[in-house]
């Protein structure tokens, strides 16, 4: 057996309070010493350094009881430290040293500590480096005092630890562990992507409900937008008017506050050279009145200095004091230490005289034994050949007729088991039959199962593919609906702002609505306005505005209505245009209309430029027939000239340029009355294709809603039969494999029942003639015992006379006599060195006294001389202190003149300043109210885009902000409104009304409708993935027991037969087995013993005696050892219940098994200690601290070894 464990080495643990180390051999070391030495503590010592955390393996309750205790002449200790030394020259530790050490400490506040080569580490790196190396886990590594016998106390499925140690199992069962923490956690995870699932179908329906409110929401806010835009017009133009009129005010306030400001600034000026003159004194005085202060500050410091000194002064002398004390007490101690040092010198000389002595007195003892022992071995060797030979005879004789009984009741029982064994091959032939048969129809079924499998598996992705590209086109259809039923919303808004405008007259004059409105009464009868009777394209509204002008809105009426018109307008207020509809006025012949010209830049007479009804044809003519439409100024400029006196050319952007010179130019307000015909007819042209299209839409969605149901109910269905089949499947696999362990136990047993037959058949020939042998033999063995004990009587009569008791007591003393005189000689040696140390640093003290009485009184001369210095500069300090005040009180006299003169200057500044102050508060509330007036039109555009967001504004002279970027259809244009209709605020109030009755909607509804049914397709995904793990993972726990089963098996095999061979060895004869409790459930069976010892009938382990109990342990961990041995192995008091011949077959087997394992045993037996390499005796000393020896074989005597007589 190569060297595993080379030494260990402990030092205040338990009762080994001094260092100890101990080397080991390659085979066996024993250790032995009497009752109470502390042998038992070297076992704990190893488990401990190996990890322990139970201390009630270590005999302890807490850390503290692992350390050193103490005695009443031995200090306890502070910290227990144990370490120990493996070779690992060939590499059997996974870890690049060719030694290892592991230590332990342990202190006294129970912290712990791991040291792996002298590097502090973790419980959990000892562990895994253990591990590696077989000593980790190993029941049956460290065996302490009644383990070996507790193996057979405990329950059958307790006891299966054992074997699965042996067979190297832990880490399938460990990771059979986590894989069933893994299965739970998927299984919790998968019961809440289930809930989620849950919650997330109420939700998604909401969504659905909230974006159908966020589009009826943005139609409301479209309503309330048109009115707005009216709205915000009128007000955007009156505040531009009020901040002008401020600024107006502004302008002569500043300058009135610029007057006030000068006249201040020139009295500030004389002022100021003034304070100049008196700064100018004022400084001189300071600086003198500094210079004093300064002055006086140094004499202070001077004085304060001489009071630091003259404290200095004071603590020298003390210190100097204190030190001559310090002396005269070093002195005292130093001849103290000296008279210590002689007395430790004087013990040290007896304690050399006491141990010479003891190993005199050792010497001649040993000598005497040695000649007694001479004497009685010769006695002995011829007794104990006498007895040797009536013993082997005694023996032979015993064995002999306990073999005929045995052989009888063997054969006996032989013949029983041959007929049950031949009974069995029968029964057992059958059911292997059965279960191969039953075995292949369960693989056919399985393939069968996986095959369906595989058929439901594509089915459910295929139709999980189709369901999914349903639901896709499904979305994107929705998509396209939601964004048409958007613009058909927006259109409707538009639409119905129109009409309402229609309907509310909005944006004609005053006048104009008046009778408009009369009309609608019936009062009067009229067509109506005339911009709503034109159908003017889009290009031409601002020229075709610019050219009618106040004519724009005119009402339409028969010769017959016009005065009944007038009178309504000089009845109401405002002014209108009236454009009778008679014959009584002109012809065209006296206006003639204008003829097309072939310029490039003319687009033609506006009155042809236009869509009007017949009827007013002749009025269109008349209003704009002399007008000529043109691209540009440069155009207009050209043709006017040309054109006759009543005839104008207008541009695209509304410039008129008359024949007669004058240009009308600017801006024109945009008049919703004259495009508002044509947005109706294309808004309601728009509404009715988005209306047909969304109609399309809607029963495009039906179609694919009722495909994706239809998608989703198959893939459903095909989910099922997917885990239909994965059920049938493990359930195949799963009779498979009950029908696979039914066949291989069918096939050992009936293997088993075979070999049982034969071999019943060979033991019961072989017992025959064993039988005949032995009743030969046993008469001859009687005649010889007779002749032999005559002989043992005359030599043991010989062997009295010689007794070897009292020079072994002798001997015994002074060995002991000579190992405690050689311990108190080094405690002596040390405590003499510590003390002649003491007095070196003694003698060291007295001279650094010494020193520093030296540098006390040169410090003390030092501060004397300082001392007359300082007194010499605070009388110089005075001195110059009187001249100084000489000339600072002159100075002051004028200052207090030219204070006086200061008052009046302040008077005619206060005067200025009041002035100043006053123009500058109305300039303040000027700028404040111009301030107040720009955050009201700043508060005002804020609201304007918050509400429309970019806005294109008109400002007014002294009037700035910002203008956005020309964006075609994204800049919104504030109408110029000079009055506002009494029903507008009416028509805002109830739009608002009906968003605060819509309450808070959401708008991006729509979006998170999106997002969470992209969420729900994932948790569906999600549960589709954790039920596939959880198919995985019991998978892999099935192969897991497997693996468990077949290691298991093949490690119960290989243990059940050695321990049948080795317990047949310890006890001679006899037999037992291992069973397990249940052989079809490897992963869980216990595992029971049966023994029938020699000569005796089964019977239960309960009723063997204690003896008979630890053999029979002995024999199931020595065949552990056997099949799995383990680099190391520890046995404390193993053989104590043994007798003399089951030691001997114990040291037997020992030896056998160390070839393969390092043995350490703590024993009491003389035998066990035969055959040791090495011996270790520990005793227990004075001191309660164990002392150890290493002693040889013939040096063991009785005491140590501790054996109790009688």
């Amino acid at each position: 057996m190569p060297l595993r464990l080379k030494s260990l080495e402990l030092h205040g643990y338990k009762t080994f309070a001094s260092r100890m180390e101990f080397q080991f051999g390659e085979g066996i070391t024993a250790i032995v010493g009497p009752n109470g030495s502390g042998k038992s503590n070297i076992a704990d010592a190893l488990r401990w350094t190996l990890g322990e955390q139970s201390y009630g393996l270590l005999r302890g309750k807490k850390t503290e009881d692992m350390i050193f205790a103490g005695s009443e002449s031995r200090p306890k200790a502070g910290m227990a430290s144990a370490t120990i030394t493996f070779d690992n020259s060939d590499g059997w530790l996974p870890v690049d040293f060719s030694e290892v050490a592991l230590t332990r400490r342990a202190y006294r506040d129970g912290h712990n500590e791991y040291l792996l080569n002298g590097q502090q580490v973790r419980l959990r790196d000892i562990n895994e480096l253990l591990a590696a190396s077989g000593l980790s886990e190993r029941t049956y590594t460290i065996l302490g005092q009644g383990l070996v016998d507790a193996s057979l106390a405990l329950k059958a499925d307790e006891r299966r630890r054992l074997f699965e140690e042996a067979a190297g199992i832990g880490l399938y069962r460990t990771r059979r562990d986590e894989a069933l923490k893994r299965l739970e956690t998927t299984q919790r995870n998968l019961e809440r992507v289930l809930d989620i699932l849950a919650e997330l179908e109420p939700r998604l329906r909401s969504l659905e409900r909230q974006a159908k409110r966020a589009n009826e929401f943005t139609r409301a806010q479209a309503d309330l937008k048109v009115l707005l835009l009216d709205w915000y017009g009128y007000h955007w133009h009156h505040a531009q008017d009020e901040l002008n009129a401020v600024h107006d005010t502004l302008r002569v306030e500043e300058v009135r506050a610029r007057e006030s400001r000068e006249a201040h600034a020139r009295v500030q000026a004389e002022f100021g050279g003034f304070r100049e003159r008196l700064s100018g004194l004022r400084a001189q005085l300071n600086a003198w009145h500094r210079e004093a202060a300064d002055l006086h500050s140094k004499k202070e410091t001077v004085s304060r200095e001489l009071a630091v000194l003259e404290e200095r002064r004071r603590a020298l002398a003390a210190s100097q004091q204190s030190l001559l004390s310090e002396q005269e007490r070093a002195a005292g101690e130093e001849t103290l230490a000296q008279e210590r040092i002689f007395e430790i010198e004087q013990e040290v000389v007896r304690q050399q005289g006491e141990h010479e002595e003891a190993k005199l007195q050792l010497s001649a003892a040993q000598s005497a034994l040695q000649a007694r022992q001479e004497e009685r071995a010769a006695a002995e060797r011829r007794l104990n050949e006498a007895r040797a030979q009536i013993a082997a005879l005694q023996s032979q004789r015993a064995e002999t007729q306990a073999r005929l009984d045995e052989l009888k009741t063997r054969i006996e029982a032989q013949n029983q088991k041959l007929d049950a064994a031949r009974a069995a091959i029968q029964s057992t032939e059958s059911a292997l039959k059965n279960a191969e048969a039953q075995l292949r129809e369960s693989r056919l079924a399985r393939e069968r199962a996986e095959a369906e499998l595989t058929e439901a598996e594509q089915k459910a992705e295929s139709g999980k593919r189709k369901a999914e590209n349903a639901a896709a086109e499904l979305r994107q259809q929705t998509q396209k609906r939601d964004a048409r039923a958007a613009e058909h919303a927006k259109l409707q808004a538009q639409l119905e702002v129109l009409e309402q405008a229609e309907a509310s007259l909005t944006g004609y004059a005053e006048g104009t609505r008046l009778l408009l409105d009369a009309a609608r009464q019936s009062r009067l009868s009229t067509r109506g306005a005339l911009s709503a009777a034109l159908d003017v394209p889009a290009e031409l509204e601002t020229a075709i505005t610019a050219a009618l002008g106040d004519s724009l809105d005119a009402i339409l009426v028969s010769g017959a209505s016009v005065e009944d018109a007038l009178e309504l307008l000089e009845r109401g207020e405002g002014r209108a245009a009236l454009f009778p509809l008679d014959d009584g006025r002109p012809g065209l012949a006296e206006n003639p209309a204008l003829s097309t010209t072939n310029d490039p830049d003319c687009l033609g007479v506006a009155a042809s430029l236009l869509r009007v009804p017949d009827d007013l044809r002749i009025a269109a003519q008349l209003l704009l027939g002399n007008t000529l439409v043109v691209k540009n100024r440069s155009a207009a400029r050209r043709l006017a000239a040309g054109l006759p006196a009543h005839a104008r050319a207008v541009t695209l952007s509304g410039e008129v340029f008359r024949a007669d010179g004058l240009i009308l130019a600017g801006k024109t307000p945009r008049s919703g009355t004259l495009s508002r015909p044509r947005q109706r007819r294309e808004t309601q042209t728009s509404l009715a294709s988005v209306a047909e299209t969304l109609s399309a839409l809607e029963a495009a969605l039906t179609r694919l809603s009722a495909q994706v149901e239809s998608a989703r109910g198959e893939q459903a269905q095909a989910e099922a039969e997917v885990r239909a089949a994965r059920t049938r499947l493990e359930a195949a696999r799963a009779a498979e494999q009950k029908s696979a362990l039914e066949a291989e136990s069918a096939r050992r047993q009936f293997e088993f029942a075979q070999g049982q037959v034969a071999g019943l058949t060979e033991e019961i020939a072989a017992a025959e003639s064993d039988r005949e042998r032995a009743a030969g033999s046993r008469s001859e063995m009687e005649a010889n015992a007779a002749a032999a004990q005559e002989s043992v009587r005359e030599f043991a009569s010989e062997l009295a006379a010689l007794s070897l008791d009292e020079v072994q007591e002798q001997v015994t003393y002074w060995t002991a006599r000579v190992a405690v005189s050689k311990g108190a000689l080094a405690e002596a040696l040390n405590r003499r060195n510590e003390r002649t140390g003491a007095a070196e640093r003694l003698g060291g003290q007295k001279s650094e006294v010494a020193n520093r009485l030296e540098e006390a009184a040169r410090a003390v001369v030092g501060l004397d001389a300082e001392k007359e210095s300082l007194r010499a500069r605070e009388s110089e300090l005075a001195v110059q202190i009187e001249g100084l005040n000489a000339q600072v009180d002159p100075a002051e006299k004028d200052l207090e003149s030219a204070e006086q003169q200061e008052k009046a200057y302040q008077l005619q500044e206060g005067e200025a300043q009041r002035a100043m102050t006053n123009a500058e508060r109305s300039l303040g509330q000027v700028q404040l109210e111009l301030t107040r007036r720009q955050e009201a039109l700043v508060s005002l555009r804020q609201r304007v885009e918050d509400d429309f967001g970019l806005v294109q504004f008109d400002y007014r002279e002294n009037v700035s902000g910002p203008v956005p970027l020309p964006l075609e259809g994204m800049v919104e244009q504030l109408p110029v409104v000079t009055s506002l209709p009494l029903e507008l605020e009416e028509q805002m109030t109830r739009a608002r009304q009906q968003l605060r009755r819509m309450g808070a909607v959401n708008p991006e509804a729509a979006q998170e409708y999106e997002a969470e049914s992209q969420r729900y397709g994932f948790m569906k995904a999600q549960v589709e993935d954790l039920r596939n793990a959880e198919a995985d993972i019991r998978q892999v726990i099935a192969e897991l027991d497997d693996l468990t089963q077949r290691a298991f098996h093949k490690t119960f095999e290989e243990v059940a037969s050695e321990f049948r061979n080795i317990f047949v060895k310890l006890f001679g004869g006899g037999s037992a087995r291992l069973t397990l409790t249940d052989p079809d459930n490897l992963v869980e069976t216990g595992i029971e013993i049966e023994a029938k010892l020699p000569g005796r009938r089964e019977q239960g382990l309960g009723l063997l005696s204690g003896g008979e109990r630890s053999l029979t342990a002995i024999a199931l961990v020595f065949a552990l050892l056997k099949v799995s041995p383990t680099p190391v192995c520890v046995m404390d008091e193993v053989d104590a219940m043994l007798d003399e011949a089951n030691v001997g077959r114990f040291r037997d087997l020992l030896r056998e098994l160390s070839r393969d394992t390092q043995f350490v045993v703590i024993t009491h037996n003389r035998n066990t200690v035969q055959a040791a390499d090495v011996i270790y005796g520990v005793t227990m000393g004075r001191d309660s601290a164990s002392q150890v020896i290493s002693l040889k074989l013939d040096e063991i005597t009785e005491e140590m070894m501790g054996r109790s007589r009688g």
